[in-house]
């Protein structure tokens, strides 16, 4: 009996293999399709972004996973309007903890919602963040998520725009975070009355604003006492010394505990500010009016300015970030900090900044531009920073700590601007003195790609490889395919 023609077709070699090409296509299309999928079920994201701009940071996780209390995120705006950036960041918040709510609102259809958060009643712009817990709210303005370098922005060139150079959305949203959920922020008390330098002199106003620092001046000379609610003490490069009185509230404030930061710029000459030095000395170190200049031009900050350090970095946590990013810290005309050989026993000092084996103090401060090495200078290395701590004697009670460095200059914007290391350092130091680690240790994410740079002979193979080699390869492939199905 004769088969019917399409069962001898099947015998036929062209159509199986053309049956069995078909079958690959279609399991090769059922795979990518259940892999898709499986890759849209996954809660989690691979950044492949050169500075990992969609990742948050340990120290946010580790607020994250602390958080006890509620909070809400809103975006002000017409939904489906977000920076997808932004919201991409924001997506990782609350995929971390269950406390934390996103939401946007648009304020035209709800104004009533947003005027609660608008105290000065100017309106919110669209992109502002609202993080509010359910007694505390903190606004972040659009423009404070992005930072911007304006040094060659000319505001009457009207094509001349700030330069977009890093994204801090992480740093503002974890600190309003700690702002929102802690019971009491850090009080900052800048110790004036004595010529010293201010946070506005800085240009840190804002950066403790951001850290959720309340700033306070003080007067020693109209207070009986270093306010107790004082959670830091300023002292900021005085240019007279400190009355005796205020040096013994200045020794209360500590004694029970206090933390300070203690800034001393150049002096005209050795022991021009007793009072202040006995402070130091009751913790066991005494900045010297000593200039230290750099015999190693591989730390000198700049060529023409010998005085111009750039220290090393011992191993602590106030410095821990910035070794981790590369930051270095330039300080101008800095003096050594000794430790004394006479000091409590007690006392931890641990060195913060130094020089290298190749630097030299000079005690004639007012010839810092005589840079050659002369007979009575010092041999170094020196310390330019240390870190101290007196713990308490009674373990119910606060440890005693202190930052001194034997520079202000470094802070000046001038100097600052141009090594964000510099601000870093002095932020950083704050955060060690209340053990607020989390907040400072967030720094802006930058948005400036890396390019690539190949020599004129890699360009030219890559550039063969790609518009000969690979299409011949595919070609050949091609004729390979052809050729094998002429003979089925």
């Amino acid at each position: 009996m004769k088969k019917p023609a399409i069962v001898g077709q099947l015998g036929n070699r062209k159509l199986r293999f053309g049956g069995y090409a078909t079958l690959l296509i279609v399991g090769a299309l059922a795979i990518v399709i259940v892999l898709n999928v499986l890759v849209g079920q996954i809660p989690g994201k691979l950044d492949l972004t050169q500075n990992k701009i969609y990742s948050i940071s340990p120290e946010t996780y580790k607020v994250l996973d602390g958080l006890k209390a509620d909070v809400t995120v809103t975006t002000i705006g017409k939904p489906g309007s977000e920076d997808p950036t932004i919201h991409e960041v924001l997506l990782k918040y609350a995929a971390r903890s269950r406390h934390i709510k996103l939401q946007t609102i648009d304020p035209e259809l709800k104004p009533g919602w947003t005027k609660q958060y608008d105290p000065t009643g100017q309106g919110l712009a669209a992109g502002t963040l609202i993080v509010a817990a359910p007694s505390k709210y903190k606004n972040i303005g659009v423009y404070d998520m992005y930072n911007y370098d304006t040094s060659n922005y000319d505001p009457t060139n009207p094509n001349s725009q700030p330069q977009l150079t890093s994204l801090s959305v992480e740093q503002r949203v974890t600190s309003a975070l700690l702002f929102v959920t802690a019971a009491k922020n850090t009080t900052l008390a800048v110790l004036q009355g004595h010529g010293e330098q201010t946070l506005d002199a800085f240009g840190l106003r804002s950066a403790a604003s951001n850290e959720n620092y309340d700033v306070r001046p003080l007067s020693l000379l109209s207070e009986p006492a270093v306010p107790a609610d004082a959670d830091v003490l300023l002292i900021l490069a005085p240019k007279t010394d400190l009355t005796a009185q205020d040096a013994d509230k200045v020794r209360a404030y500590l004694a029970g505990g206090g933390k300070a930061v203690i800034l001393v710029d150049l002096l005209t000459k050795e022991n021009e500010f007793p009072n202040l030095a006995g402070v130091l000395q009751t913790y066991g170190v005494e900045v010297r009016n000593v200039v230290v200049i750099e015999g190693d031009p591989n730390k000198i900050w700049n060529p023409s300015t010998p005085a111009a350090v750039i220290p090393g970095l011992e191993y602590h946590d106030i410095l821990a970030p910035l070794r981790t990013n590369n930051y270095p810290i330039a300080m101008l005309a800095p003096q050594m900090v000794q430790t004394l050989d006479l000091k409590k026993k007690s006392l931890k000092i641990e060195p913060l900044l130094s020089s290298s084996a190749r630097s030299y103090g000079k005690r004639n401060t007012g010839n810092v531009k005589a840079i050659t090495r002369e007979g009575g200078d010092l041999p170094g290395p020196f310390t330019l920073a240390v870190a101290i701590t007196d713990p308490a004697a009674d373990a119910s009670k606060q440890d005693t700590k202190l930052v001194v460095v034997g520079s202000a200059s470094f802070l000046t914007p001038q100097i600052s601007g141009m090594t964000p290391g510099n601000s870093d350092f002095f932020m950083n130091s704050v955060g060690w003195l209340k053990g607020t680690k989390e907040s400072i240790t967030i720094r802006p994410k930058s948005l400036q790609a890396l390019r690539l740079t190949t020599s004129n002979l890699a360009a030219l193979l890559l550039s063969g490889l790609v518009v000969i080699l690979m299409p011949l390869l595919v070609l050949g492939a091609g004729f390979i395919v052809w050729a094998r199905r002429r003979h089925l």
